[in-house]
């Protein structure tokens, strides 16, 4: 499959929307939002998160197939670290290597703005654990009950990649 990655832009706001509500209905346990939450925000919403937000988008031909963000926090004293977002590829594009370009992109654009790039991940997501470790990630921790959706608790592996060399 021949896909193409690149920063959205809020030209892309319906597509990107589209994609994170069917990321968040089909694996809630993934992701931090929820999609009640989501699905009551607006397309102008959307746009405005893409204005001001680095997400990237992995697109076969015109189709917005995969996504992946990077935030800063808002706080002077921790705007060195970077955090990977909302990663999630439509089922029927996994396994040819745009999760892996997309994650890519981001460490090469965090690479320009912080110095370590954050990424948790729900433990028994297996795949995504194994992509971010090929990709240089170390685990420094568990956070227990990281996640709630519904009744169920979902433990998270917290991950960490050091953009500048060894600690």
């Amino acid at each position: 499959m021949r896909f193409d990655v690149g920063l959205l832009g809020p030209e892309h706001a319906g597509a990107f929307r589209a994609l994170r509500l069917e990321a968040l209905e089909r694996h809630p346990c993934a992701f931090a939002a929820a999609h009640d939450e989501e699905a009551g925000q607006s397309a102008a919403d959307a746009s405005e998160r893409l204005a001001h937000q680095a997400v990237f988008g992995g697109f076969v031909a015109d189709a917005l197939l995969g996504v992946a963000g990077f935030a800063t926090p808002a706080l002077a004293r921790k705007r060195h670290k970077g955090l990977l977002w909302g990663v999630y590829v439509r089922e029927g594009a996994r396994g040819r290597g745009l999760g892996r370009a997309l994650v890519a992109r981001v460490i090469e654009h965090a690479r320009t703005q912080v110095v370590q790039l954050h990424a948790a991940v729900a433990i028994d997501n297996a795949v995504a654990c194994g992509l971010y470790r090929d990709l240089g990630f170390v685990s420094y921790g568990i956070e227990p009950r990281g996640l709630k959706a519904g009744e169920r608790y979902f433990d998270q592996a917290l991950m960490v990649l050091m953009l500048d060399g060894p600690r």
